[in-house]
C-alpha cells in the first residue's frame, strides 16, 4: 500500500437550529457524560432474542462505522450550530494576498440573483469563516485556498457562493467540480447550491454518485458536478463524460477524510492532475491532522491557509453521552426510554446497517411515532424528498 508520504513526493511532480433544539439520538448510545467522545464497539448480539425479526440477532453484526462516516454523522450533528466562539489563525503565504473582513454579503459584490439565494436561505450576515475567506476566494485573479473551520460555522456556504460566481450558465458544460467522501455528503452539497442558485437562469447541477448512469457517448451538460471521487473519475477519464481541463473551480470537502482514505486519495489526486493549471482549488474540512495538512499543502498550489488553533478545535455547546447495551433489544429500549422523558420535536438516529434502520422505523412505527426512512437504497429523488420533509416538520 502505498504511503501518504509518497503520495506527497508525487504530487510534487504535478503543476439554523439552537443548541437547546439538537438532539442526537445513537444506537449505541451508561448515562453517563463523555467530555470527548471515543469510538466503542457494539456489543455482539445475544445468542437469542425475544424479536426473530431484529437484524445483526445471529447472522449478522453491525460494522464498525468508517472514518467518512463519522465525519458525515459529526457534519450532520453540528450543521445547525452557526454560532462559533472560535478565533481564525491566518497563516498568509503571500503578504499581499487581498485578505480582509466584510460585514455584510453586499460588500462582497455578489450577483443581484446570487444574493437574492443568500438571503432567501436566511443568511443575512457573513459567518467568520464566511467573511474571512471569501473575499479572496472571490478576488481576481482567482486564489487557491486550504481552509479549517468547524461544521455548522458556514463552510459549505463559503465555498458554494464561490462556485456560484465562478460559474458562466451561458455555457452548456461542466465548469465547476465540487468532490465529498459520502454519497450523503454530495446530496447535501447539491441542496445548498440549488436553493441559493436558484434565481441563476440556465443554471443546473449534475450527481455524480452511486445509482446515476449515463449512456456511453454522452457529453454532460449541467455546469456543477458535485459527486464522490470514484464515480468522477469513471465519467471524467474512463467514459470522457466532461472534460477535466475546462473545469475553472474544484472543490474538495471533508478534505482531511478525502486525503486520509487510502482510496479517495488515490482518486482525487487522480482527478487534480488532470485540471487546468489556472484551476481554482479549495480544500475545506473541520480538522487537519500535521501530515494530512502537508499533504494538502502539496497538492494545492500558492494555498492561502485559514486554520483553527489545535486546541479550539472542538465546541462547548456539545454534550454526548452513550448507553451500554447488550443487544439490539435493548438498543431499541433505550431509544423508547429516550423519547418517553425527553420533549423531542425531531431527531435523527443513525443506524449500522440498512437492515438495522428498516427494522428500526418499522418497530418505531407500531409504536405510533412518524418515522421516515432514509438510506442508501433510495434514489437522489426520493432521498431529497424525505429530507425536506423532514425540515418541514412532518417527521
Amino acid at each position: 500500500m502505498t504511503s501518504l508520504s509518497d503520495w506527497i513526493a508525487a504530487t510534487k511532480n504535478t503543476s439554523a437550529l439552537k443548541p437547546d433544539d439538537l438532539i442526537d439520538v445513537l444506537s449505541n448510545v451508561n448515562l453517563k457524560q463523555a467530555d470527548t467522545p471515543s469510538p466503542t464497539e457494539d456489543a455482539k448480539p445475544a445468542p437469542s432474542s425475544p424479536d426473530s425479526s431484529a437484524p445483526g440477532n445471529k447472522d449478522e453484526e453491525d460494522k464498525p462505522l468508517s472514518v467518512a462516516e463519522k465525519s458525515l454523522l459529526q457534519k450532520i450533528v453540528r450543521r445547525g450550530l452557526i454560532e462559533s466562539k472560535q478565533e481564525l489563525e491566518i497563516q498568509r503565504k503571500d503578504p499581499h494576498s487581498p485578505l480582509y473582513s466584510v460585514k455584510t454579503f453586499e460588500a462582497l459584490h455578489l450577483k443581484p440573483e446570487l444574493l437574492k439565494g443568500v438571503y432567501e436561505m436566511g443568511f443575512y450576515a457573513p459567518s467568520k469563516i464566511q467573511e474571512t475567506a471569501l473575499p479572496t476566494l472571490l478576488a481576481d485573479p482567482p486564489h487557491n485556498m486550504i481552509a479549517q473551520s468547524q461544521s455548522g460555522t458556514g463552510k459549505t456556504a463559503a465555498f458554494t457562493l464561490t462556485m456560484l460566481s465562478r460559474v458562466n450558465p451561458s455555457i452548456q458544460e461542466p465548469q465547476v467540480l465540487c468532490l465529498a467522501p459520502t454519497y450523503e455528503l454530495a446530496i447535501q452539497i447539491g441542496e445548498v447550491v440549488a436553493k441559493m442558485g436558484k434565481h441563476i437562469t440556465d443554471l443546473s447541477v449534475r450527481y455524480a454518485v452511486r445509482g446515476e448512469n449515463l449512456e456511453r457517448n454522452k457529453k454532460i451538460t449541467e455546469q456543477i458536478i458535485i459527486g464522490t471521487p470514484g464515480k468522477v473519475l469513471d465519467w471524467g477519464l474512463k467514459y470522457r463524460f466532461f472534460d477535466l481541463s475546462k473545469i475553472k473551480v474544484f472543490v474538495l470537502d471533508e478534505a482531511d477524510v478525502m486525503i486520509a482514505t487510502q482510496g479517495h486519495q488515490d482518486f482525487s489526486i487522480r482527478i487534480q492532475k488532470r485540471l487546468p493549471s489556472d484551476c481554482q482549488i479549495m480544500l475545506f474540512s473541520a480538522t487537519y491532522d500535521k501530515e494530512v495538512m502537508e499533504f494538502a499543502q502539496d497538492m494545492v498550489p500558492n494555498p492561502l491557509i485559514i486554520k483553527l488553533k489545535r486546541e479550539e478545535e472542538s465546541l462547548d455547546n456539545i454534550k454526548q453521552h452513550y448507553v451500554m447495551c447488550k443487544n439490539i433489544d435493548e438498543k431499541f429500549e433505550a431509544v423508547s426510554n429516550i423519547y418517553g422523558v425527553v420533549t423531542i420535536g425531531q431527531a435523527m438516529i443513525f443506524c449500522h446497517t440498512r437492515k438495522t434502520a428498516a427494522w428500526l422505523a418499522e418497530k418505531m412505527s407500531k409504536e405510533g411515532l412518524n418515522v421516515g426512512l432514509l438510506s442508501g437504497e433510495l434514489t437522489v429523488e426520493q432521498r431529497l424528498s424525505i429530507l425536506d420533509r423532514f425540515r418541514e416538520g412532518e417527521f
